[in-house]
């Protein structure tokens, strides 16, 4: 038998669209989310008829196009690609967040209930901070993967504008 031929690995060979990914997504950071409620055109837009006029005039998107500007259809059809297999990547870690973070607590804390019943009403009062701490820290948890996933929606919107106008341009 002859020896192998060792493997090269993905990163040696990465293709070009890699970058224009990393340089696209680093406009939808999860952090920028809630700030952006206020101040996007984008968010200011979801009052009335027309959530696309907004959306075109926000500041990330506005990058997005200039982005892309001589890209070919090829690399971009890769990174619009990519946005779509991370947004249902994004769907399938929320779903399965949500649906934990839905039963697990629920029912331990009806299974706690059932053991010690008048007990657990007296454990809430007397470690109130704690209770609290843990409230807010086990609600922190599905929010961000819920800003995470409105991310890589607003992502692939992002690259469907992108797609429009390109067309519209061609």
């Amino acid at each position: 038998m002859g020896a192998k031929e060792p493997v090269k690995t993905a990163e040696a060979r990465e293709p070009a669209f890699w970058d224009l990914w990393r340089r696209l997504k680093s406009d939808f950071s999860c952090w920028t989310f809630i700030p952006s409620w206020f101040y996007t055109p984008g968010a200011w837009g979801y009052l009335g008829v027309d959530f696309v006029s907004g959306f075109r005039r926000n500041p990330s998107t506005l990058r997005a196009l200039d982005l892309f500007k001589g890209v070919d259809d090829r690399t971009f059809d890769a990174v619009a690609a990519l946005a779509a297999l991370n947004a249902r990547r994004q769907e399938q870690m929320l779903r399965a967040v949500i649906i934990t973070y839905l039963t697990v607590p629920v029912s331990v804390t009806a299974l706690v209930a059932e053991i010690v019943g008048d007990d657990l009403g007296t454990f809430v009062r007397e470690n109130m901070t704690n209770v609290i701490a843990v409230v807010v820290t086990l609600t922190i948890g599905p929010l961000s993967f819920l800003f995470s996933n409105w991310r890589a929606r607003q992502i692939v919107g992002v690259l469907d504008l992108v797609r429009i106008e390109r067309g519209a341009a061609d």
